[in-house]
């Protein structure tokens, strides 16, 4: 049986406490109680610290003793401006770098990162109120991406400021486990996980861009009638791609015709996308879905999306997560608890993608009209 992974957490004085109690917390109730990962704390010296906000902590290891991390946790706080300049801990954490599976830095912990030389042609974020700090510390390969909650290079995941870092921790975990056990442990945190679109380089998923930052003077916004013309077309284009691109055949013109349109806004809340003065995207979500369709999967406490759509010239811009993101507000802020879909089972890439964004697969329903898989997320970290 393989010995559980070392998830070392390092503290200092000075160090944000969520920055640390964060991501230690996410990887603790991860570890499947100590079998696959063993998670402590390391400090540069066996004495206690006292973290911004006043919390003392106590390091289990010292540098001198700390067990080799297959993890190393970088936590950020002000205390890093003083620490990025302690070369016994930077040359530490270097070291200890070189043969970690994987280095997850959060907030200001990318300015030790810089400084132990670990930032060469990374993709690298920090706190949004820190990139100046981390401009001036990081090499001039480095490429700074902002308005997103983590990056992963694949060994050096980076966060945002503090709660970023349990986001960062749980796609770690979900690389190391799977998609379901980071999903259980964000339910046990209760705690409302946000995914990037995004894995290591190379992988499906990966971007290089800015990954989930919204295109700049996007607009999503309920539709009017005004609105009903350029969303058939919007509509139609998506059928003409699924049946050349995809052969699937279950949208077909007639669900668009203006009286269906219109019947659409009689019957559902429909959202527009609007970027640079057309539309780049819509959805609707249904609140009493039929429960003929889904039997015994069906339940009150959720708002069902549907047609959800993003323009063919506007792929590649994070409009379709922007539009996930959005309707899980809606369903939030309407008193339900989760967001559900339903998306064509027979075609893989769609149902990858939603299974990217943090949907659970529970179920597929098989009609005359074609196949449909059902898809659901908690919204809003409610209990």
């Amino acid at each position: 049986m393989k010995d559980a992974r070392n998830v070392a957490v390092l503290i200092y004085e000075g160090v944000d406490t969520l920055d640390v109690a964060g991501p230690l917390d996410a990887f603790a109730v991860s570890s499947d109680w100590g079998k696959d990962l063993h998670v402590y704390t390391v400090g540069e010296h066996a004495a206690s610290v006292r973290t911004v906000s006043g919390v003392v902590l106590e390091p289990r290891y010292s540098l001198t003793d700390c067990p080799a991390p297959d993890i190393l946790v970088v936590p950020g706080g002000l205390g890093s401006r003083k620490e990025m300049h302690n070369e016994r801990l930077v040359q530490w954490i270097g070291e200890s770098a070189q043969s970690a599976e994987v280095v997850l830095s959060v907030c200001t912990g990318a300015l030790l990162l810089a400084k132990a030389g670990l930032l060469e042609g990374m993709r690298i974020t920090t706190n949004r109120r820190a990139f100046d700090l981390l401009e001036a510390a990081a090499p001039a390969s480095a490429t700074i991406v902002r308005d997103v909650r983590y990056v992963d290079n694949g060994k050096l995941v980076m966060s945002g400021g503090v709660t970023t870092g349990m986001d960062a921790a749980l796609h770690i975990v979900s690389r190391l486990f799977g998609v379901e056990r980071a999903l259980a442990s964000a339910s046990m945190l209760e705690y409302a996980w946000r995914r990037e679109p995004s894995g290591p380089p190379g992988e499906a998923g990966s971007d290089t861009r800015s990954e989930s930052a919204a295109p700049a003077g996007l607009d999503i916004r309920p539709a009017t009638m005004d609105d009903a013309e350029a969303l058939r077309a919007l509509y139609l284009e998506a059928v003409e791609w699924i049946q050349e691109a995809k052969g699937i055949r279950q949208w077909n013109s007639d669900m668009f015709s203006p009286a269906n349109v219109e019947q659409l806004f009689r019957e559902q809340d429909v959202y527009v996308a609007e970027l640079d003065g057309r539309l780049a995207g819509a959805f609707s979500i249904n609140w009493e879905e039929a429960e003929v369709v889904w039997g015994a999967l069906y339940h009150e406490d959720a708002g069902y999306v549907h047609r959800l759509a993003v323009a063919r010239d506007r792929k590649g811009l994070g409009i379709g997560r922007l539009l996930l993101l959005q309707a899980e507000s809606i369903i939030s802020q309407k008193g339900r608890s989760w967001l559900r879909l339903d998306c064509m089972a027979d075609n893989p890439s769609l149902n990858a993608y939603y299974a990217r964004q943090g949907l659970q697969y529970r179920g597929r329903f098989d009609g005359r009209d074609g196949s449909a898989s059902l898809y659901e997320r908690k919204v809003g970290g409610r209990s």
